[in-house]
């Protein structure tokens, strides 16, 4: 009854497609068990016969060392047994004996009572091959030792303890012909004795005994096949041993009973195999122990070869469960499985697909099968039985492919029909799969309304941008123009100065308007570049002159090095060089509270005409953390702690580098928070063949000019320009004899000039300063110039020489420019600037008429001939274009030319679109306009 029950609890496990692997797995699991139950029997028979070999060795020894003890035992007792007494003594020393064969040793002191005892040869050739000593011990009330055979020349007298034992031995205490075993404690070398009473009538007949050497019995005892022995006192203390363990002889005190043979040690698993037994008649026990990890070494063949045995049989096993699993039950497995799956999916899928499914009959478009969504979707309405035709006729035309549609439901759902022709049920069908789309139709609408909504406010951001520009522009271009026609009048050279500074001011507040335009041009792609040719000493000069007065307020030593092999005239957009390089400066000037700010430029490298210039900005500033640092080129981020400084905008770094990546360059920083920081600029540009329009510099005479100066770099890009104007330079001073030749010496402070460096000199001597004179200024045999300016230094080195030198740059750049005799019809709403553009134009020699609108332009322009019409682009009743439009209609063909303060990209494009020649933005300097001008001059004339 019982198999009955179990029969249906097992039958599933074999009845299912799995039966045949469990099966399979069941055999090899067998098996596996049987090899592993041969390779226990073997490693078992293995170990048994070794430990029977074992203990066969370990039996042998103490047999040995029984031998070894009993022979002595027997000794002793023949003897003591051999004593004669002191009656027979006499008769003994009569008779005729020879003392060649035997001995007589008298036991005992003269005129006491004697003993004798008879040595044959042959006993003392034993005791001699033995090494065993006999000695003899007087009984009575104080014991006396008494040595009678010694086999070695050096032997120790016998212990206190030990005698006091042998005294403290009662007569009933060791039976007749037994023995005492005793070890001597104190001597150096252990020895071994072995004592038995002379005679057991006599109380006082004394002891005879028998020493070994402790080395000699530990050579006895040893037995390398038996293990390690120790052999134990009757006390149980340790006598001798091979290697003393106090564990194992721990353990071996711990088993009862005179005699053991077993394991012993180890928490978890035996450590020694241990045989005890007791020596001859004594109590003393000898105990042998061999290590079980010795056992194992000598097994490891066996071992190995039941690993081996075991791994390879449970691979072989393993590897054939595989193959049949491979081979002969997974396949059948797959197509039951298969077969299971097809089922299961062809009466699934419909019911549990995420879109609606159907299968339309291609006969009549009726349906044969719809799941839940399906019905759902479509159930309500007419829209599939409408369009179901259509459908089939698409998916059964070899010419049309795409068997796809997108409707409306009448519920406002919007669906996608995918669809392909197939079979069911013996007939031809159309599966058709519906997604809902409306959540995508609702996303693109949402991001149709955002796209428009960011557009706009685009657009709000622009014209923002642009009306910002326009109303800064306007003022801006009034205060830049008033100092331009400023400059074209006479004034002195300190005048010039301030004017100048006035004029980097201006620029830099300009620069800093155009810095928030052109984020705004970088993120639509307007800024576009503009190639010019500059002088790099003349950047480098102007740079350094619009920051050198805030340098001199925090006491900072503030210069450039410039390298002398650096092109004179170079190719590329100035503006945004300047716009960078200022703004490197201004950070180094704002976070620079002491030391010095440098700014070098060098040839890094050439490739033809093209030259890779390097502009390196380093100050001793407060530096830049290094978590500030991977972060200092994002727009609008600034570093905390600055308390002290104002605040920027944070766009002025991360326009630097885009600017040079526009111009194909790279910008590096180092810096080291408290020791300052080093900006590296490295700009392609060519250098421009052409004949300069600024007159190169004259040479210089070939005379020897001493360069000194705190600072050797700035004493060597010095020295480097002398040696190309033709001079020669030397940076160590001459003897006090060529001090008298009159040799020209330069002095080269980074700073004011506070002290005189050389002031012995008798020479002529230039005095460069920071805050010097761009203008050589000459007293008393010294010319006093600018550091940072080379041309000043130039013309004070030629005059100090006696070279004529030309006209100044400053004079040369405020040349009068040739009249252009135009009658300009002027059209701006803004008084200033009508005043502005009045004094420019009529300073070029022309003719100005104003109107304050386009509409009153217009009238003007009607009443009068003009040459030229100039007109804002925003002003109020009629702008620009909508006047330039209007003079086009009228038949006016003379030019156009628009100004206007928008400085966005198309500004250009709407001008010419109105009809309009050209197009300038505000501010622009008189030079600019006069190139607009020039083409439409009446009179022919040169410049001055």
């Amino acid at each position: 009854m019982r198999l009955k029950s179990y029969l249906p609890q097992i039958n599933p496990l074999f009845s299912s497609p799995e039966a045949a692997r469990r099966l399979l797995r069941v055999v090899a699991l067998i098996v596996l068990i049987g090899m592993l139950g041969a390779v226990y029997n073997f490693l078992r028979s293995s170990v048994n016969h070794e430990l029977s070999q074992r203990r066969g060795y370990m039996s042998s020894a103490i047999a040995e060392a029984q031998a070894f003890f009993t022979t002595r035992e027997a000794l002793l007792e023949s003897l003591s047994l051999s004593a004669v007494h002191q009656s027979r003594l006499a008769s003994s020393l009569d008779s005729n004996s020879n003392p060649a064969e035997e001995v007589l040793l008298q036991l005992g002191a003269p005129g006491e009572q004697q003993w004798g005892v008879w040595l044959t040869r042959r006993m003392r050739d034993y005791l001699h091959s033995k090494k065993l000593n006999l000695l003899y011990v007087h009984g009575g009330q104080q014991l006396q030792v008494q040595r009678l055979f010694d086999t070695q020349g050096e032997t120790s007298p016998l212990s206190a303890a030990l005698l006091a034992r042998l005294a403290s031995v009662e007569p009933d205490e060791i039976d007749a012909g037994e023995e005492l075993w005793l070890m001597d404690p104190a001597s150096p070398n252990p020895r071994l004795y072995i004592f038995t009473r002379l005679d057991e009538r006599f109380a006082n007949s004394g002891w005879l005994g028998l020493e070994m050497d402790g080395r000699n019995v530990c050579a006895a005892l040893s037995d390398q096949s038996a293990g390690n022995f120790m052999m134990f006192n009757s006390q149980g203390g340790l006598i001798f041993s091979s290697t003393p363990s106090a564990r194992l002889s721990h353990d071996v005190q711990q088993v009862q009973g005179d005699s053991f043979f077993g394991f012993l040690g180890g928490r978890w698993w035996p450590e020694q195999l241990v045989i005890r037994k007791q020596l001859g008649t004594s109590d003393w026990q000898l105990v042998y122990a061999f290590d079980l990890h010795n056992l194992l070494r000598s097994l490891w063949p066996q071992l190995l070869l039941a690993l081996l045995a075991s791994v390879l049989g449970a691979t072989l096993i393993g590897l054939l469960c595989q193959w049949v699993e491979q081979r002969l039950i997974a396949p059948a497995l797959h197509r039951i499985q298969a077969m299971v799956e097809s089922e299961a999916f062809s009466r699934d899928v419909i019911q549990i697909a995420p879109v609606a499914l159907c299968v339309l009959r291609r006969s009549d478009g009726r349906v044969v099968l719809e799941n839940a969504l399906s019905q759902q979707w479509l159930g309500k309405g007419n829209e599939r039985d409408q369009l179901c035709a259509g459908w089939i006729e698409q998916a059964f035309d070899p010419n049309r492919p795409n068997s796809s549609d997108y409707f409306e439901t009448a519920d406002g759902r919007h669906l996608y029909l995918s669809s392909a022709p197939t079979r069911y049920k013996g007939e031809d069908v159309l599966f058709c799969a519906f997604s809902d789309i409306s959540a995508r139709k609702q996303i693109e609408a949402a991001l149709e309304e955002a796209k428009r909504m960011a557009d706009a406010a685009n657009e709000a951001k622009t014209l923002f941008l642009a009306t910002m520009s326009h109303e800064i522009r306007t003022p801006l271009y009034g205060v830049l123009g008033t100092l331009e026609l400023l400059a074209r009048t006479r004034l002195d050279n300190q005048q010039q100065d301030y004017l100048r500074a006035i004029e980097g001011s201006s620029a830099t507040l300009l620069q800093l308007i155009c810095d928030v335009l052109d984020v705004s041009k970088i993120e639509a792609g307007q800024l576009a570049l503009e190639l010019s040719e500059f002088s790099s000493l003349d950047l480098v000069h102007e740079i350094i002159q619009g920051y050198a007065a805030a340098a001199q307020a925090k006491g900072l030593q503030f210069y450039a090095c410039v390298d002398p092999h650096l092109p004179q005239i170079l190719l590329g957009d100035v503006t945004r060089i300047r716009q960078i390089l200022s703004n490197l400066l201004n950070n180094a000037v704002k976070f620079t509270d002491s030391g010095r700010i440098v700014l070098r430029v060098r040839v890094d490298s050439r490739d033809g005409e093209r030259s890779n210039i390097l502009w390196q900005v380093s100050d001793t500033g407060r530096g830049i953390a290094q978590e500030d640092q991977a972060l200092i080129f994002e727009p609008f981020y600034q570093t905390e702690g600055n308390t002290n400084v104002i605040a920027g905008t944070g766009l002025g770094l991360p326009i630097c580098q885009r600017l040079t990546q526009l111009m194909n360059g790279s910008i590096r920083m180092v810096s080291e928070l408290g020791l300052g920081s080093s900006f590296t600029l490295t700009l392609p540009l060519e250098a421009f063949s052409a004949v300069s329009a600024r007159p190169p510099f004259s040479p210089l005479l070939p005379e020897m000019i001493y360069v000194v100066s705190p600072v050797r770099e700035l004493a060597e890009s010095v020295a480097g320009w002398l040696r190309r104007w033709g001079a020669r330079a030397q940076f160590n001073l001459p003897s006090q004899a060529d001090r008298n030749r009159g040799n020209v010496l330069i002095e080269l402070h980074p700073g004011p000039l506070e002290q005189r460096l050389e002031p012995d000199w008798q020479g002529p001597v230039v005095l460069a300063s920071g805050d010097g004179h761009n203008e050589p200024r000459v007293r008393n045999n010294s010319w006093q110039a600018n550091t940072n300016n080379l041309r000043a230094i130039h013309q004070a080195v030629s005059q100090a020489q006696g070279v004529w030198v030309a006209q100044s740059e400053e004079h040369l750049d405020c040349r009068e420019l040739k009249k252009l005799s135009l009658h300009v019809l002027v059209a701006e709403d803004n008084v200033i600037n009508q005043l502005i553009l009045k004094d420019q134009l009529e300073e070029l020699g022309c003719s100005v008429e104003l109107a304050s609108n386009g509409e009153e332009a217009l009238s003007i322009w009607s009443t009068g001939q003009f040459d030229v019409v100039l007109t804002d682009v925003n002003m109020p009743k009629l702008n620009g274009y909508e006047l330039a439009r209007e003079l086009r209609r009228k038949g006016c063909s003379g030019p156009i030319i628009g100004a206007t303060a928008n400085a966005m990209r198309g500004e250009e494009e709407l001008c010419l679109a109105a009809g309009m020649n050209h197009c300038l933005v505000k501010p622009f300097a008189l030079r600019a306009l006069f190139n607009y001008l020039a083409p439409y001059e009446r009179a022919s004339h040169e410049v001055l």
